[in-house]
């Protein structure tokens, strides 16, 4: 079975490093953007399984990322919860 690929898109440098190492931890092979414009190349290249959209992204790329994974079947997890709680929120969503 193929490992789903896991995109999360978030604001804080500082926030990202320690979700990207949270993930790593928890065997979770996941690529970070910050930039918009980037994230959206790599869901439309096919690229993505699952997109992790952190709290502090803004109202109207949120909606514009929503939209995209609608649109090429990606599923979304908004994630709220802190960086420790973010592998078993992936791999329940994943289930």
């Amino acid at each position: 079975m193929t490992r789903p690929s896991v995109l999360f898109f978030g604001r804080n440098p500082s926030m990202m490093a320690i979700v990207d190492l949270q993930l790593k931890e928890a065997g979770i092979t996941a690529t970070g953007y910050m930039d918009e414009a980037e994230l959206k190349r790599a869901i439309e290249n096919g690229e993505a399984t699952m997109l992790v959209i952190g709290g502090g992204v803004e109202k109207e790329p949120r909606e514009r990322m929503k939209a995209l994974c609608a649109e090429k079947n990606v599923l979304v997890l908004e994630h709220w919860g802190g960086p420790q709680n973010l592998p078993e929120n992936i791999n329940e969503a994943l289930s």
